[in-house]
């Protein structure tokens, strides 16, 4: 289930139906080494059944990548590592999308909290959130997932500056 979705997203194809297309491809299954690929509708139907247990394990797994490649962590000229957390909406007006609201810039989406570290921007968080959402909303819990992610790649030594936009201006 999982090497069939990562092969999809490989070459850009974020939707479950696009997979209807590679099923009986004999390269992409070899190069996977995948047997059998499901149907789109049973493969969302799995994604939906473990999303809450494949979180942690993604999240990990984004960290172990930036990890062992050696990835720079470029500190600030003050020493800090920048921690940058900000809500930005994302347009899906015209779409039937389960969680679609209305974002504060006017159209109907998401308005996701990301989080880059470095002046990289290496990205150790994004949570989807519903277009109505408030930036301040449950910020709290994604800060609480976020910062052991940023201190598990640069260690506890080095300080950590937060950097935040208006919207969290009341924490």
């Amino acid at each position: 289930m999982i090497r069939t979705y990562v092969g999809q997203l490989s070459v850009g194809k974020s939707d479950f139906d696009t997979v209807e297309n590679v099923r009986k491809d004999r390269y992409f299954k070899q190069a996977l080494g995948i047997k059998q690929i499901s149907s789109s509708a049973r493969l969302r139907q799995r994604f939906n059944e473990d999303a809450r247990a494949l979180i942690p394990i993604i999240d990990d797994a984004k960290i172990d990548f930036i990890k062992s490649a050696n990835a720079p962590i470029t500190p600030l000229p003050t020493g800090h590592v920048a921690l940058d957390m900000d809500g930005f909406p994302m347009d899906n007006s015209k779409t039937k999308k389960e969680g679609v609201s209305r974002t504060y810039k006017g159209h109907d989406g998401y308005v996701p909290m990301s989080a880059y570290l470095g002046k990289e921007g290496w990205c150790i968080g994004m949570e989807l959130r519903e277009g109505s959402w408030h930036g301040q909303k449950e910020f709290g819990y994604v800060l609480d997932r976020v910062l052991p992610r940023a201190h598990k790649l640069i260690g506890r030594e080095r300080k950590i500056l937060l950097r935040l936009d208006g919207g969290t201006h009341a924490l």
